[in-house]
């Protein structure tokens, strides 16, 4: 019998799948759900030793004879104090000493409860990775550990070879009332020369629905397409992209416009069998959608780093390479055929996304300068609007667009357009910013500027998103505070620099003032366009209004979904 305390289970689970099966287990009460679930399954070789100290350098000593990795477990407090002189040994001559600390519930440290110290990262920069794993309480929790075990035992030799701690909360240890132990998802490491390429793509030709996201990406720009066209030939495949990817091919589809449109009920019929994630953040709000469907797909993702990124809860496989090396090795194994059904279905509905009449506006403003925009040049986008608004509109393929999606944040987003256009004198460079964000950053502006910059400036005199989310009639002060609203125009902070300033309130003046923005200057161009948050928000809210599939099916799909959701809320409030 196992215990029933889920975060223990996960460690167990992996520890059999990852192979290792040598324990060296000291006595206490905080580790007796680990200690007495493994000593009566068969998987494991365990050996008692009583002093901590003794236990943790008899594993490193079983560990460097054997060439495996070894755990060590011990209850709270102390005890796991007395395993550093053997994990700074361990880290100092490579050795895969794995340290299982027993803990108590971490609601209860520094309340003046018995045998409890806080041992979360307690070796500090002896050990390659140091997890702490909360009880699991609802699905959040058993996510979250599952994604961290994986990462301890990964890091027990992946750059380097070396001991690693994982700290797990305990409560109730003396239920042992679960006969078979749950198998909890592995997540595998591969490093581009210990693949089996050739496996690898045997698993990808018996897929149905492969779902490849193409998110933030600006090298290798041109082979990584080469290669993703290749891949969407040979497997049944939808290439999807934002144009911070830029990656543009006649195959790729702009899924953006679907999973904006929709909701996230519709969204069950688009779903993968397998989704690839590349590039170092997606933007689309398709991760909205997918993760209303967590489990329900397979996931593998790309990056240099190798880093897990499970935002789906069902990764497999990450891989430790960059985009275009992962889709060459694939694409050298791989010889199938593309039969289109996925893909028709997305194009499909994506030619049924349909537009409101767009008056003057935010939209209407950033389509018209999309249309203008000259080839060769650069954009940088702050965040919200502006990005999701230019994803709507037809980018020319040689155009780089940029924007702050790492940490997604308002601020620095003018500063780093003037970093980006600092050394591309031989391009016009365009910042597209709404009022806010620009505001936020003018002391920008101090810095010297180019006569290749041009500012667009949607000046709305409110955070726009915040009237979409909101508006007024359920929040009428919400330009007060929430949406900071403001009587600021542009030219205030750009009327003393040596820059020709435009603006415009109707199309006749956004028109021409496009045009002077896009011709040669001698000086940076700055357009300042007039519109009003209310009617910027009540547009996109139209657009995702005419985009709403009513029929029958889909209101009975939703109400299933709505009373699925309330049942897991009951569950979950029940786990409590």
């Amino acid at each position: 019998m196992y215990t029933n305390l889920i975060n223990v289970q996960v460690i167990i689970s992996l520890l059999k799948q990852y192979g290792i099966s040598k324990l060296v287990l000291s006595p206490g009460t905080r580790n007796v759900p680990f200690v007495h679930s493994v000593e009566t399954d068969s998987f494991f070789k365990c050996y008692s030793v009583v002093d901590e100290r003794s236990a943790a350098y008899f594993a490193l000593g079983l560990s460097e004879a054997s060439g495996e990795p070894v755990c060590v477990s011990c209850t709270s407090s102390t005890a796991a104090c007395n395993y550093m002189p053997a994990v700074k040994e361990a880290y100092e001559k490579n050795i895969p000493l794995l340290v299982l600390s027993a803990d108590r519930d971490f609601h209860y440290l520094f309340q003046m409860e018995d045998q409890m110290i806080d041992q979360v990262d307690m070796y500090g920069e002896y050990v390659n990775c140091a997890v702490n794993l909360p009880i699991v309480r609802n699905d959040e929790d058993r996510w979250f550990c599952i994604r961290e075990v994986n990462k301890a035992l990964i890091e027990l030799n992946h750059r380097r070879v070396g001991p690693v701690q994982i700290n797990f909360q305990v409560i109730d240890p003396k239920t042992f009332t679960c006969e078979k132990l749950p198998s909890y998802r592995k997540i595998n490491l591969n490093l581009p020369d210990k693949t089996d390429w050739s496996r690898l793509a045997k698993a990808l030709s018996s897929k149905k629905r492969i779902l490849v996201l193409c998110g933030l990406n600006w090298e290798n720009c041109s082979e990584l397409t080469a290669e993703l066209e290749k891949f969407f030939k040979n497997t049944n495949s939808v290439i999807s992209y934002d144009y911070f990817s830029n990656v543009r091919s006649e195959y790729f589809l702009k899924t953006v416009l679907v999973t904006e449109a929709i909701e996230a009920e519709e969204f069950e019929d688009y779903l993968p069998d397998l989704e690839i994630t590349l590039g170092s953040h997606l933007w689309s709000f398709i991760k909205l959608k997918l993760r209303a469907y967590h489990g329900s797909f397979e996931h593998w993702s790309i990056s240099p780093s190798g880093k897990l990124e499970d935002a789906f809860r069902g990764l497999t496989n990450a891989f430790e390479c960059e985009p275009h090396i992962f889709f060459r090795k694939i694409n050298e194994c791989i010889s199938g055929s593309n039969d289109m059904a996925y893909y028709k279905k997305w194009k499909e509905r994506i030619d049924r996304v349909k537009f409101p009449e767009i008056p003057f506006s935010n939209f209407f403003a950033v389509q018209r300068l999309m249309e203008h925009i000259p080839n060769d040049s650069l954009i940088h986008l702050t965040i919200l609007n502006s990005i999701r608004l230019v994803q709507f509109c037809d980018v020319k393929n040689n155009i780089k667009c940029y924007a702050n999606l790492g940490a997604d944040g308002i601020d620095g987003c003018l500063s780093t357009f003037l970093g980006q256009s600092a050394d591309q004198k031989d391009k016009l460079c365009f910042l597209l910013s709404g009022d806010l964000s620009f505001l936020y950053d003018a002391n920008g502006m101090e810095i010297p500027l180019a006569s290749n910059q041009r500012f667009f400036v949607i000046n709305n005199f409110a955070g726009a998103e915040f009237h979409k989310n909101f508006d007024t009639k359920a929040i009428p002060m919400i330009d007060d505070f929430i949406a900071a609203g403001h009587k600021t125009k542009i030219s205030d902070f750009v009327s003393d620099l040596d820059i020709d300033y435009y603006s415009a309130s109707n199309e006749e003046e956004l028109l021409s003032g496009i045009e002077r923005l896009c011709m040669p200057n001698s000086r940076p161009v700055i357009l300042e366009i007039f519109t009003d948050a209310e009617t910027d928000a009540k547009l996109l809210l139209k657009f995702y209004s005419i985009n709403r599939d009513r029929s029958l099916k889909m209101k009975i799909r939703r109400a299933k979904q709505k009373f699925n959701r309330g049942i897991t809320r009951i569950k979950d409030a029940v786990r409590k």
